[in-house]
Parts: C-alpha cells; structure tokens; sequence
C-alpha cells in the first residue's frame, strides 16, 4: 500500500468510518481501529476478534462496495 493510501484510511478510521485492510502474509483481513503515524502501522481487529498491529507497506487495502438504497 502506498503511503498516501495509509493516510487516508488512517484518516476515515480516525472519523469513524470503515476502513478495510488484509495482510498478505498472514491473509487475514480486518477493520482498521487506529493507526500509529510515527511507526506507519495500523491497528486492526480481524474478523477473528483478534487485534493485529501490522506496517501499512505490507497491507492491501480493501475496497467493500457501497450498497445503494433498498427498493
């Protein structure tokens, strides 16, 4: 991930907004919950219920599309 990409979902999860990421390594995916700027990680609550803290280099971000209204 890029490092203006960090910052933007740093920014949403901070306006308490959702924010997906997954780690390639492990491949799990999580909500990102906050982040650590002077580290460039982000904290992260899988879908496990386990909080992860990984570098934002090695995260891909997930884009979950946005449903419309109900008809």
């Amino acid at each position: 991930m890029k490092r203006d990409r960090f910052e933007y979902l740093c920014s949403e999860a901070e306006a308490g907004r959702d924010a997906f990421v997954r780690h390639p390594d492990s491949n799990e995916e999580g909500i990102v919950s906050s982040c650590i700027m002077r580290s460039n990680h982000m904290v992260v609550e899988t879908v496990q219920g386990q909080t992860r803290c990984w570098d934002f280099s090695e995260c891909e971000d997930l884009q979950h599309p946005k449903s419309g209204p109900m008809v």
